[in-house]
This record gives C-alpha cells, sequence and structure tokens, in this order.
C-alpha cells in the first residue's frame, strides 16, 4: 500500500471515532441546591454576660466546635455534624466526661487534647454550662 492510500483509511476511521467524542462532549454538570440559613450576626459575635473562663470558653467554642455543633442550634447545612450542645449534656453526663470526651474525641470528632490546654478544656465546659436548653 502507498501512503495515498493511507490517508482516506486514516479519514474514515477518524469519523468513525467522532461521535464518541461527542458523547463526552455531552456531559451534564449538576448544580448544588444553595442552603441559606440567616442569622442575627449581632448576636452571634456579640459575646454574652458571662464570667472571665466562661467568655474565654465561647470564643473557644465558636473558633473550634461551632462547625459542628452549631452555636445557634440550627442545623448547619444539611444536618450538623454533631449534637446541640447545652448544659443538659454537661449535667447528664456530667463535667468530668465531658472534659474527657473534648481531649480524646470520638470516631466522629477529633480529640483536642493536642490543641487545646487542659485550663481552655475547662473553659470551653464552663461555657457549655450557660447555654441554655432550646
Amino acid at each position: 500500500m502507498n501512503t495515498t492510500m493511507h490517508f482516506p483509511m486514516l479519514i474514515a476511521l477518524m469519523a468513525l471515532a467522532l461521535p464518541g467524542q461527542d458523547r463526552l462532549r455531552e456531559t451534564q454538570v449538576s448544580t448544588p441546591d444553595v442552603v441559606r440559613t440567616v442569622y442575627d450576626m449581632r448576636e452571634v459575635v456579640t459575646p454574652p454576660p458571662l464570667s472571665e473562663d466562661e467568655t474565654a470558653g465561647w470564643k473557644l467554642f465558636v473558633q473550634r466546635c461551632a462547625i459542628c455543633h452549631d452555636p445557634m442550634g440550627q442545623p448547619s447545612y444539611p444536618n450538623s455534624l454533631g449534637p446541640l450542645l447545652d448544659q443538659t449534656t454537661v449535667q447528664e453526663r456530667g463535667e468530668d466526661r465531658v472534659r474527657n470526651f473534648i481531649m480524646v474525641g470520638s470516631a466522629r470528632m477529633p480529640g483536642w487534647q493536642y490543641a487545646l490546654s487542659a485550663d481552655q478544656i475547662t473553659q470551653v465546659v464552663s461555657y457549655l454550662k450557660t447555654v441554655p436548653q432550646e
């Protein structure tokens, strides 16, 4: 075969391959649903009337815990990863158990023993004791 015969065969093979490529171009992109939660930002950023330790615990909670344990008691999108924490949680489980759980964590929650000092964890527990049950 000479090269002039190869060229028409090459064009024919390429034409057969084109429909398969068109299917790739037909890929549809889905758009996610946007879920918006409206917060009163003044309420979120205004510290409640707390003692010095409770205020420090509130700040730590907002910085470290609120991503999973929503501070406003409303589920995050699509759902909060962790339960709502309040004074009932501390009363029912006990301060020592809650403090230990924060330190060690679980399969779903990271332990904070290497990121927070024992005093900081105690401050978070002190703050949780002030959160009213919703």
